[in-house]
């Protein structure tokens, strides 16, 4: 924990950039290949069997994906256990973003890990291939639908409020102006994405 204290700036900026890159850029990618559903299950297949074809797939996913992903929750873990919340006594609108990117940062992490166990751990195990029918199998459910549309939101707003908070922490946006300008740009970016991956998720049902 001493180590943690000492170069607390330094682990602050790294998990604020994780976030960014190269967590942030594959949430959008990865919403975006899902939105390939929309145009039926045969051009959805396609792109899945194109990153499926990748070489070294494994090695890609675990250190542009998995490894980062990892650090960036377990940072987020230790700053939460010092975290204490106080939006209900100050009931700023700020503060209550820096709550709901602590709530939100655990259910997404639930999410992504479900997600993975689904899709890329157990699909192996059972020799499955994933394609549009069986991620639609998946969500026949209606919980997990449900759960799906809560995970995908979360994730979105953490990675919309945490760009938000990656500009201001790595002193891109300074002024109130720049800031309240930003903030307006990452909530646009935010309902974009929402509605790109909500869109793709009914494409399944």
């Amino acid at each position: 924990m001493s180590w943690l204290v000492k170069n607390n700036f330094l682990i602050r900026k790294v998990h604020s950039l994780l976030g960014i890159v190269p967590i942030g850029l594959f949430l959008m990618e990865h919403l975006i290949t899902n939105s390939f559903a929309t145009f039926g299950p045969e051009v959805y297949n396609e792109k899945i069997e194109f990153f499926q074809s990748l070489p070294y797939l494994l090695g890609l996913e675990i250190g542009t994906i998995f490894a980062p992903i990892l650090f960036h929750a377990v940072l987020g873990v230790v700053f939460l256990w010092a975290w204490k919340d106080n939006s209900i006594q100050y009931p700023y609108a700020r503060n209550w973003l820096y709550t709901l990117q602590r709530v939100t940062g655990i259910i997404a992490f639930a999410f992504i890990a479900y997600h993975v166990w689904e899709f890329r751990i157990e699909s192996v195990l059972n020799g499955e291939e994933v394609n549009f029918d069986l991620v639609a199998g998946h969500l026949d459910n209606s919980w997990i639908f449900g759960f799906y549309i809560l995970g995908i939101t979360s994730a979105i707003f953490h990675f919309a409020n945490g760009v938000w908070n990656f500009l201001v922490h790595w002193g891109i946006t300074v002024g109130p102006r720049a800031q309240k300008l930003s903030g307006c740009v990452c909530a646009g970016i935010g309902v974009v994405f929402l509605y790109v991956g909500l869109n793709a998720l009914w494409a399944f049902i």
